[in-house]
């Protein structure tokens, strides 16, 4: 039995050396990494040969005379910041740049990078073999690089227009996509987010910006100020307009009662005319039947009729005189001169 037990010993740690072997010649990749196997040493094939591995899979093959890396290929983040908490390093990481008018220009940068599946062996080969050792030996330092090299163009002023400032971060994000392409890196998108001056030049930019205000508020207040002269001097204009209106109103008024009043006064007129004419008319033929044959019978007439009209009293008295009718008659109708007085007649004498 130790006889047979000695020679099992042997056998189990060759199977154990076979399976260890085995499984020391197995890759896996994620559905977001692919693998890169390198030939170490010369067998069957030259050595440093390089195959690249799809994502989602297990493969076989030789241990130790093989090495196996995996890389990401899906989206990175390149995150250089002054905030300690948020950037990939420790500390202060922003990127410092100096415009054309000589000031110093703090700005926080993010890079969205990614490893092009097709060029995985090279990065492995000549970068490095992780997805960290690529960011900081190549990503990183062509970044920064890049980046200040496009914004030294600028000046100060200009990196305040946004269309600028746009057209900045364009460009180095197409210089920059050129540079890596040939390494195998991508960039996606890169994005300049907040700056910070010199203490000094950023107290004078607030200055200006704090008198720019003033000056926006001044013009705002002048604006709403003209605005409410505008609703005033139409409210005056709309008073007027009805006091216009309301004295022209007045007038058409007066106009028409005293055209009424005309109408009516000369209607008046008319009729007075008329009356006269017909009076004078009257008299004209009156004058005209007076001129004729029996003028003095029909004067006579008349003022007998005029006095048939009258009531004439005859009251008695001490002195009685008499009157002659007709001569009296004559006279009042210009015929005739005065009569003669008439004596009177001796008053009676008093008894005794």
């Amino acid at each position: 039995m130790s006889g047979t037990s000695g020679r099992a010993r042997p056998f189990r740690a060759f199977v154990a050396l076979l399976l260890a072997l085995a499984l020391s010649g197995c890759g896996a990749t994620s559905s977001t990494e692919v693998g890169v196997r390198t030939r170490l040493v010369w067998f069957f094939e030259k050595r440093g040969t390089q195959e690249i591995y799809p994502p989602g899979g297990i493969y076989f093959f030789l241990p130790l005379i093989n090495s196996w890396s995996t890389l990401p290929i899906s989206q990175q983040n390149l995150l250089m910041t002054a905030n300690a908490t948020e950037g990939d390093r420790l500390g202060r990481d922003d990127i410092t740049f100096k415009t054309k008018d000589g000031n110093n220009v703090y700005i926080d940068v993010n890079v969205m990078w990614r490893i092009d599946p097709k060029k995985a062996d090279y990065l492995v080969s000549k970068i490095g073999q992780s997805a960290l050792e690529v960011k900081e030996r190549l990503v990183r330092p062509l970044s920064r690089s890049v980046i200040r090299d496009v914004f030294n163009e600028i000046t100060s002023e200009e990196y305040y227009q946004v269309t600028v400032k746009n057209r900045m971060a364009a460009n180095a994000k197409d210089q920059l996509s050129k540079e890596l392409e040939a390494f195998g890196v991508l960039i996606d998108q890169l994005q300049v987010q907040q700056h910070r001056f010199d203490k000094e030049y950023q107290d004078a930019i607030n200055a200006q910006k704090q008198a720019e205000a003033d000056v926006q508020t001044l013009v705002e207040q002048q604006k709403n100020m003209a605005v409410q002269k505008q609703s005033e001097l139409e409210g005056k204009r709309s008073e007027w307009n009805k006091r216009l209106e309301d004295a022209l109103g007045e007038a058409g008024r007066i106009r028409n009662e005293a055209d009424g009043y005309y109408q009516t006064k000369t209607n008046l007129a008319k009729a007075t005319i008329a009356v006269a004419q017909a009076e004078a008319e009257g008299v004209r033929k009156e004058a005209e039947a007076l001129s004729k044959l029996g003028g003095d019978a029909y004067v006579k007439m008349q003022v007998a009729r005029q006095f048939a009209q009258k009531k004439i009293l005859i009251v008695p008295g001490s002195n009685v005189s008499t009157m002659n009718v007709n001569d009296m008659v004559s006279y009042l109708l210009g015929k005739a001169p005065a009569p003669p007085a008439v004596e009177a007649a001796p008053a009676p004498e008093p008894k005794r």
